[in-house]
């Protein structure tokens, strides 16, 4: 199949808006005015907004494993050298998914690459493979392997930045191999965990085992698992050093019904220094990959909705996930707007200052401006 490049203008999704200078979480007007409906410029960057160019339909082939790996990129089209985000998807997703996310970040200065894993139920179904999805989702609790394979994807694109440059020569010299940062939801927030230092112990195997990838210099988790679940002690997070992000929220669950406690840990156990916890009030699992606050799913009938909808229950979000119970911004289409705001102000904020060393974007990290910004419903808490 061959490469297809698409161009988008510097223009945001859910409702952000850019300028050259500065990120704005603003949400769009509703008859219930409310001084939340429109939330004031927040952290001003440094960066200006660029147009973003999208490679896709590529494939990074790792012998050793005899693995081929799908790739998408999305990268700013403007000259100079970028830092890298590689970031893994959720169980039911896919290179596809995240697309608000990625592209906003890559508008910001950082080129995106999304692998598809192995494990996607969106790859298999493509395969053909009538997935059972509650069956997919308690296999990845126990599937060593597969926590390996992830985690050898990421360090394989790390190790062929170079051979992505051959495949798409308009990456040449753009890449800066010195400033990756690797970030994920749902299990690709367990990978990106993984790569940055949490060790996990494997049934029946090596305890205390380690996935670190040196070359990475940041980890963002988004909804990510704590202890007792995948290999993951209360030990796993101890010598965790790299700049991390967790996000969680009021409404955020685990695969096993864990709440937001839970997803707590990897920021309450790991070590000091660089460490930040944003809790978003309101925030379901599914808030973090963008969809909800574009309408998605829950404005489809239920024959056009992606299977992955159905998970929604298990997780929270879902058609009785009670994202109706707090209307004061409009609605449950407004506060997930809202809420996929907060994610992008705060995401690249912290990219902002670990991959660029902006000293500005880490002021406002340690400052209170989000939860001032957003009367209250999001918390940032560093150590």
């Amino acid at each position: 199949m061959p490469i297809v490049l698409l161009i988008f203008p510097a223009v945001t999704a859910c409702s952000s808006k850019l300028n050259n200078n500065h990120v704005f979480a603003q949400s769009s007007s509703t008859s219930q005015s409310d001084a939340r409906d429109h939330i004031a410029s927040t952290y001003t960057s440094n960066q200006p907004s660029y147009n973003v160019a999208i490679a896709d339909n590529l494939i990074l082939r790792d012998l050793q494993r005899q693995r081929q790996i799908p790739i998408k990129v999305s990268y700013p089209e403007a000259q100079g050298k970028f830092p890298v985000i590689i970031f893994s998807h959720g169980t039911g997703a896919s290179k596809d998914d995240y697309p608000a996310l990625t592209r906003f970040w890559a508008s910001k200065g950082y080129i995106c690459i999304q692998p598809t894993h192995a494990d996607s139920i969106a790859l298999k179904k493509q395969q053909g493979d009538s997935t059972n999805f509650n069956e997919a989702v308690r296999e990845i609790l126990t599937d060593s392997q597969g926590w390996k394979d992830r985690a050898a994807d990421i360090s394989f694109i790390i190790r062929t930045l170079n051979i992505l440059e051959l495949k798409v020569p308009e990456l040449k010299g753009k890449m800066d191999d010195q400033r990756i940062g690797v970030g994920g939801h749902s299990y690709g927030a367990y990978t990106a965990q993984l790569i940055g230092g949490a060790t996990i112990d494997i049934p029946g195997g090596a305890k205390g085992q380690s996935f670190t990838d040196p070359q990475v210099r940041a980890i963002l988790l988004l909804s990510p698992q704590g202890s007792g679940q995948q290999g993951l002690t209360r030990n796993s997070w101890a010598n965790l050093k790299l700049p991390m992000m967790t996000m969680t929220g009021s409404r955020d669950r685990g695969a096993q019904g864990q709440g937001s406690e839970w997803k707590e840990e990897p920021f309450k156990y790991s070590p000091a220094g660089d460490k930040y916890l944003v809790f978003i009030q309101g925030a379901t699992h599914f808030s973090f990959s963008g969809r909800l606050a574009q309408g998605g799913d829950e404005a489809q009938t239920p024959l056009q909705r992606r299977p992955g909808w159905r998970l929604r229950e298990r997780f929270g979000g879902g058609q009785g996930g009670g994202l109706g119970v707090r209307r004061r911004f409009g609605g449950a289409q407004q506060q997930e707007e809202n809420i996929f705001n907060y994610v992008k102000v705060a995401s690249v904020s912290f990219w902002d200052a670990y991959l660029k060393q902006d000293s500005q974007a880490k002021n406002y990290l340690k400052s209170d401006g989000l939860k001032a910004d957003s009367n209250g419903d999001v918390s940032i808490s560093s150590k």
